[in-house]
C-alpha cells in the first residue's frame, strides 16, 4: 500500500514535474484556488502530490491533479495505485470535494511516435480503455474524464547532444524560418514581467483572433510572483525587430532539475512575417541547454498531423523543431459520490484542452 502523508509543500524537493511542485501549489494559491499537498511513497519511489480544488457545482467540486502522481510504474499497475492513493486521501478532502480528476503524467499504452499514421494514435472508445484501466482494482471506480483539461501530447527535445545536431534534425522549413529571422535583424531579449502589460496585448489579440480562451494579465503576474527568487525561474523572450515588439514567449526553466517547458506564446502579424517565433524558440532552447535543462517540453500538440484539426498549426510548428513525440493517459476520474458524478463531471469539462473558446 501508498504511504500518504499530508505534508505543507515547502518541504518538497523541486524536480522536473512543474505541476507537482511547491511553486505550482504557491502560484494556485495566488490564484485563489484551494490547494492540499500530500506525499507518497511506494515501494521505495517517492512523489508529490499537488492538488488543487476547484468549483463545478454549488457547494460541490473536484480535486484536480495536473501531470501527477509522478510515480514511475507498468501500465497494469497504474489503476490499482490511483485507487489506493485516491481512498488514502478520501479523509483529508474538504467535504464537498465529489471526485478526483488526475490529469496522468504516464505514457499511453495506445501508441507512441507517428508509426502507423493518424489512426494509430487513436486511443478505444472510453468503455474499453476504463476496462484495461481498473483491471486489478477492487472497486472498478475509474472513469475517463469527458475532457482533457490538458492536451495529453506533447513533444521532448534532448538538449544533451551539439547544438549543430539539434538544428540539423530539424525540420528544413524550421531551420529556414530561424535564420530568416536572425537576418531580418529580429533581435531576442530576455525581459522581466515589466514587460508583461505590452506582450499580453499581443497576446488577448491572437487568442481573440484564433477563437482560443485566455488568460488576464493578472494571472501572468501571479505566475511570476509565485517564481520570484525560487525554482523554477519564469522566463520571457521578446522579439523586437528597431524598437517594435513582434513575438514573445514565456518559459519555466527547472535547470538543474533537467527540463525546461514551453508555456505561453504571443506573436504580432509582423512577427509572424518576420517567423518571430522560430527565433524565440531557437534562443530559449539553447539557453536552456547552458542552463543544465537535459529535456525542452514543447507542452501540447493535437493528437495527429490532421490539417482538419482547429490546431493544426500549433502541431506543425512545435514538431519542426525535432524531438520525440510522447503521448499520455490524458485525464482518469474517480468518484466519492457516484450519483452525482455524471452532472459533475460534465459541469467541470466547460472548455477542450486546446483551450478552444465557446464562440467556436
Amino acid at each position: 500500500m501508498p504511504r500518504v502523508v499530508e505534508v505543507r509543500p515547502e518541504n518538497f524537493p523541486f524536480d522536473s514535474n512543474l505541476f507537482q511542485s511547491a511553486f505550482w501549489a504557491r502560484f494556485k494559491k495566488r490564484r485563489g484556488y484551494q490547494t492540499q499537498t500530500f506525499w507518497i511513497d511506494y515501494q521505495g519511489r517517492t512523489s508529490p502530490l499537488v492538488l488543487v480544488h476547484r468549483p463545478c457545482a454549488e457547494n460541490a467540486g473536484f480535486g484536480y491533479i495536473p501531470h501527477g502522481p509522478d510515480i514511475d510504474l507498468p501500465p497494469e499497475q497504474h489503476g490499482p495505485f490511483l485507487e489506493k492513493v485516491s481512498e488514502r486521501i478520501r479523509s483529508s478532502l474538504p467535504d464537498g470535494c465529489r471526485f478526483l480528476r488526475y490529469d496522468l503524467p504516464w505514457p499511453s499504452p495506445y501508441g507512441q511516435g507517428e508509426e502507423g499514421g493518424a489512426e494509430a494514435c487513436r486511443p478505444p472508445e472510453p468503455r474499453i480503455r476504463e476496462l484495461r484501466m481498473n483491471f486489478g482494482c477492487r472497486r472498478w471506480n475509474l472513469h475517463k474524464a469527458p475532457t482533457d483539461m490538458q492536451a495529453p501530447d506533447t513533444v521532448l527535445l534532448d538538449l544533451n547532444q551539439p547544438a549543430s545536431r539539434i538544428l540539423s534534425d530539424m525540420h528544413k522549413k524550421a531551420r529556414y524560418c530561424v535564420r530568416s529571422a536572425f537576418r531580418r535583424g529580429v533581435r531576442i531579449e530576455r525581459e522581466g514581467p515589466e514587460l508583461l502589460p505590452d506582450w499580453h496585448r499581443l497576446y488577448a489579440q491572437m487568442a481573440e483572433r484564433k477563437g482560443i480562451a485566455f488568460e488576464s494579465l493578472e494571472y501572468f503576474d501571479a505566475l511570476f510572483a509565485a517564481a520570484r527568487g525560487r525554482q523554477p525561474r519564469i522566463r520571457l523572450y521578446a522579439a523586437f525587430r528597431n524598437s517594435e515588439l513582434l513575438a514573445g514567449s514565456i518559459f519555466a526553466f527547472h535547470a538543474p532539475s533537467s527540463q525546461a517547458t514551453y508555456l505561453f506564446s504571443a506573436s504580432s502579424a509582423e512577427g509572424r512575417k518576420q517567423t518571430a517565433a522560430y527565433a524565440i524558440l531557437w534562443k530559449a532552447m539553447m539557453d536552456a541547454k547552458v542552463d543544465g535543462c537535459r529535456w525542452f517540453d514543447f507542452f501540447g500538440i493535437p493528437p495527429a498531423d490532421r490539417p482538419e484539426h482547429p490546431m493544426h498549426g500549433l502541431y506543425r510548428f512545435k514538431t519542426r523543431f525535432g524531438g520525440d513525440i510522447r503521448r499520455m493517459r490524458g485525464c482518469w476520474d474517480y468518484p466519492f459520490d457516484e450519483q452525482m458524478y455524471s452532472m459533475l463531471a460534465l459541469s467541470s469539462s466547460t472548455k477542450d484542452a486546446y483551450h478552444l473558446s465557446q464562440k467556436r
